[in-house]
């Protein structure tokens, strides 16, 4: 049988490209666990801040729907209150007419004034 023999160098060598090897693996190993932590850490950043968008929408939303609610009160009696000025607006313009129009008869001659009685008359 024949011995082979394997130098000292070539041993070394390969014990050494194990070694490297071994630690090219850890470190990369590591690196990637490194990489995942920080993938986990910005997953819930980014989870909070879409809780967060959604949660200020909601309020916004709430807001405006009260606004809005507000908004159609406050119009509703702006409308009413215009309509009662507009009544109000009618009522003087029809004792306009009527004035008017008894003033005309009156410098036509064909009304008279009625009789005024003196405050003391009517006290007694």
């Amino acid at each position: 049988m024949d011995t082979i023999t394997i130098p000292i160098l070539l041993l070394m060598s390969l014990a050494t490209a194990i070694a490297t090897a071994g630690g090219v693996w850890f470190v990369t190993q590591k690196r990637v666990r490194d990489l995942e932590v920080r993938t986990d850490r910005h997953d819930q950043k980014f989870d909070q801040i879409i809780t967060a968008i959604g949660d200020l929408r909601a309020d916004m939303t709430a807001g405006l729907n009260g606004l809005r609610t507000d908004m159609d009160t406050k119009i509703d009696g702006l409308r009413t209150e215009i309509n009662d000025v507009k009544v109000e607006l009618a009522k003087v313009q029809g004792s306009n007419m009527a004035l008017n129009e008894k003033f005309d008869l009156f410098l036509q001659g064909r009304l008279i004034p009625a009789a005024v009685q003196s405050p003391s008359i009517v006290a007694a």
